[in-house]
């Protein structure tokens, strides 16, 4: 159903690793939700320290001086491109010198490891977790250059000043008496937002993939509510490739998931800022944006955009096709059909993650069909957590600019099909507006909101959505009774007002329902005998006829390394449910919805072409 050709490259085009290596990588991965995992606490914060460095160095070629970053599960390994991007690393590690305070990071720690450098942190610098390794990020520079040599060289240096090398994580070293002053201490600084700077790092080749790319520079500044880091970017060329950078910076697939803030752009400059979702941890700033035109050199080709993957960009034998302008979503008209599934509003019940994996899984098998399928989640609040934050920081005073919720991708699909999802507030104008509009963007879309019928009567069922679905937990027909001396046996009409009686109690729906989508237990995946039919017969008398069937997923359980998503078949296979299992499911909804409607099975293949390495691309 996926294309490991298609999302290699989408991963590959921002990190600069091999093909062959993100492969391997994605290959082993059990959903293909997040292609760039995000580093925990503990390595965010020695990602970013690093990265505060290299961001500051002048006469770089690539994005950071960054050939490659490959995130490994041990940290994450870094191939930098000249001697100088290493010596810009090697100001960051601490020494004391004969008078005065102390120099570099304390706490920063750096050993050989063949012929690469390990960097680190000792114990005392962050908060230990028996669920995470140890902080690691291993540099390689050029090839033909000695890093090990580098080091001694640069340690001899310090020494014949006088001073005492404090970087080697053999020799212990306790750790200041009292805590630095935050405008003194960098690893205070860059703890509010140490995953904004970890995610940057993590995806280098970005810069140098939109149009115009002439250099970037890096740089933090402190605010009331924590650390922002702004990015001045020189453009050549008459375009800024916002519209693409702001798409792949709100991408959750790839992207680092941020949310636009504000856009503005003259004929010369242009400035995007972004802020994260409520609520996350290690994300207290804003990322800020500023391209700036450069001075144009005579007889210098100005570089052109090279194709992403992630945003549906395309390559040709002769030159890559970007939409350089954004995708014009607006502009479409799909006329799409909107369906809302709910469920019986008591115990044992459908909940609401229970719904919104149901509607992604079958969203997600017409993705592949070549359609564009989204699901709108109605919440009542986002990103609200009950207890204090422990990264935020002491000096900040005032939250983190707020933001709106947009259209996020939640997989890479082959082309043309896309699968999108939009959270909105669990209100009546805010339901509605979002179902109009999706209306227009998708083919078809599924609306997950309360599980009780709608209080909002001034807007009808038949302007919102076309189908209103009840997907409930499929139990066994009764086809007797026990009694003591003998069992009765049912007809179909009588067991199927026991099933409801059973099932769906006193509740009767105050909105007409277009049918039932029952999800099969793991143990139960057998196909309705002649008895069963009879029974559905009857129970579509009562107004709720079953439109199909819907293998069940396993236990939703949500925290630090779990996927928020489903298994889809837009995922590696796995065992309940599997990938044919979902595929006749949605197949035969479809049907029984739009019964004229062609039945498409062959999902549309991605194209097989690989994209250029980065590294390659002059």
């Amino acid at each position: 159903m996926y294309n490991l050709d298609q999302i290699s490259n989408a991963a590959a085009q921002l990190t600069g690793e091999s093909l062959e290596g993100a492969r391997q990588r994605l290959g082993a991965l059990q959903h293909f939700d997040q292609l760039i995992p995000a580093a925990w606490t503990a390595q965010a914060l020695l990602e970013s320290v690093l990265v505060s460095a290299l961001g500051a160095v002048t006469g770089q070629t690539r994005p950071f001086g960054v050939r490659e970053t490959k995130p490994v599960a041990e940290g994450l390994v870094l191939r930098v491109e000249r001697s100088e991007d290493v010596h810009a690393l090697f100001e960051l590690l601490p020494y004391q010198p004969k008078r005065g305070p102390w120099r570099g990071v304390r706490g920063l720690v750096v050993q050989t490891d063949t012929k690469r450098l390990r960097f680190g942190f000792r114990t005392w610098v962050y908060e230990r977790s028996w669920r995470a390794a140890e902080p690691a990020v291993w540099v390689t520079g050029p090839h033909g250059v000695d890093l090990p040599a580098l080091l001694a060289a640069y340690e001899e240096r310090i020494r014949m000043a006088g001073h005492s090398t404090q970087w080697d994580p053999q020799r212990p070293e306790p750790g200041p008496r009292r805590r630095e002053p935050a405008a003194r201490s960098l690893v205070r600084q860059l703890s509010a937002s140490s995953a904004m700077g970890s995610a940057l790092l993590r995806r280098p080749r970005l810069w140098d993939s939109l149009a115009g790319y002439a250099g970037v520079r890096m740089a933090t500044q402190m605010t009331d509510y924590g650390l922002d880091w702004i990015l001045e970017r020189q453009v050549a060329g008459p375009q800024f490739d916002d519209a693409r950078l702001i798409e792949v910076l709100t991408d959750r697939v790839v992207g680092c998931g941020l949310r636009l803030l504000d856009h503005a752009c003259g004929a010369e400059e242009c400035t995007v800022r972004l802020a994260p979702r409520p609520g996350t941890w290690d994300w207290r700033g804003v990322l800020t944006v500023r391209s700036c035109k450069a001075a144009s050199l005579p007889h210098v080709p100005v570089p052109g955009p090279r194709p992403l993957t992630a945003i549906g960009d395309r390559l040709s034998v002769s030159r890559p096709n970007t939409n350089v302008e954004g995708p014009d979503r607006g502009a479409q008209d799909h006329d799409g059909v909107t369906i809302q599934l709910t469920g019986v509003p008591h115990t044992g019940g459908m909940h609401r993650d229970d719904l919104s994996w149901v509607a992604e899984q079958i969203a997600a098998v017409w993705t592949t069909q070549g359609l564009v399928a989204a699901i709108i989640l109605a919440r009542d609040r986002d990103g609200w957590i009950g207890f204090r934050d422990p990264g935020q920081p002491s000096w900040a005073t005032a939250p983190v600019p707020s933001t709106v919720e947009g259209w996020r991708r939640l997989r890479i699909a082959p082309p043309p099909g896309e699968l999108w999802s939009l959270k909105v507030s669990d209100d009546a104008e805010a339901v509605a507006a979002a179902l109009a509009d999706a209306r227009r963007r998708f083919d078809r879309v599924f609306l997950i909101s309360r599980n009780d019928d709608w209080p909002w009567e001034e807007h009808s069922l038949g302007r919102l959505t076309d189908a209103r679905i009840l997907v409930h937990r499929a139990e066994p027909y009764e086809r007797h009774i026990p009694l003591p001396a003998e069992a009765v046996m049912l007809t179909p009409a009588e067991s199927a007002m026991q099933w409801r009686q059973q099932e769906l109690g006193r509740w009767t729906s105050k909105r007409p329902l277009t049918g039932m989508l029952l999800v099969n237990p793991a143990t139960l995946d057998v196909q309705p005998d002649d008895f069963d039919v009879a029974v559905e017969n009857e129970l579509a008398r009562y107004g709720t006829p079953v439109l199909g069937r819907f293998p069940a997923n396993r236990a939703i359980a949500h925290g630090p390394g779990l996927s928020p998503h489903p298994p889809t078949v837009l995922d590696p296979q796995t065992e309940q449910p599997t990938h044919a299992q979902m595929i006749t499911a949605a197949n035969a909804l479809a049907h029984r919805l739009w019964p004229e409607a062609p039945l498409t099975t062959e999902p549309t293949e991605a194209p097989d072409a690989p994209v250029a390495h980065p590294a390659n691309v002059p």
